[in-house]
């Protein structure tokens, strides 16, 4: 019997663990909800093994309450899935951290606590270092039209460095004269672009009169 309680309670405080940086990001799916999925997968996975050893012989296959708890998971980890417009979708990462933390319960709930615990490491450094690297290599990449009217003829090498925009980063490029009024036209596309920091960097430049900027359909 202590056994069992040390199980559930390695699991509560196994899935404390990851609910807290959960929670931290205010996810939907937070502190309370991580501890009762790890706690719900242990219990069940023990009574699971209980009912088989209950018998004078072996009454069924421990597995198939296993099974259903990741099927259980499944429906919740849906239920956390937002779709907003076009192909953004908001969740699936929560999704998949009540499925882990359901297999990090079944696993204290067979006894395999140093798995458990070590995995529990591995799914912490996942959510929280890998982040920053995520965010890095799987940015989309936005597409942005300028406009930009001066009464100065400026070079197009000074706009450019002025916006910080790549040149090979640059889709289309048109410039004129209306009258005493030089305007320019650049469409380029960009992961990464200062919205605030621009605006104030163009006025920094000759003679502004008027500038825009549009942020296009996600390539």
């Amino acid at each position: 019997m202590i056994n069992v309680f040390f199980k559930l309670l390695l699991s509560m405080f196994l899935g404390a663990l990851i609910g807290l940086e959960r929670g931290a990001k205010g996810k939907p799916a937070g502190f309370r909800t991580m501890i009762l999925i790890a706690f719900g997968s242990t219990l069940l996975t023990i009574i699971s093994l209980e009912m088989v050893r209950a018998g004078v012989t072996v009454l069924g296959d421990p597995s198939r309450i296993a099974a259903n708890i990741i099927t259980g998971i499944g429906f919740l980890g849906a239920g956390t899935i937002i779709k907003l417009r076009g192909t953004e979708v908001h969740g699936i990462t929560t999704a998949a951290t009540l499925w882990v933390t359901a297999s990090v319960g079944m696993g204290v709930g067979v006894g395999l606590y140093i798995i458990s615990s070590v995995s529990t490491i591995f799914i912490i450094l996942v959510l929280t270092i890998l982040k920053k690297f995520e965010e890095t290599i799987e940015k989309p990449t936005k597409r942005y039209l300028l406009h930009l009217k001066s009464t100065y003829p400026l070079e197009s090498t000074e706009i450019f460095k002025k916006f910080k925009i790549d040149e090979d980063d640059i889709k289309s490029y048109s410039q004129g004269k209306e009258g005493v009024v030089y305007y320019w036209n650049i469409e380029f596309t960009a992961k990464k672009f200062d919205r605030k920091g621009i605006i104030q960097r163009a006025y920094t430049l000759e003679e502004i009169k008027e500038f825009r900027i549009e942020e296009r359909e996600e390539i």
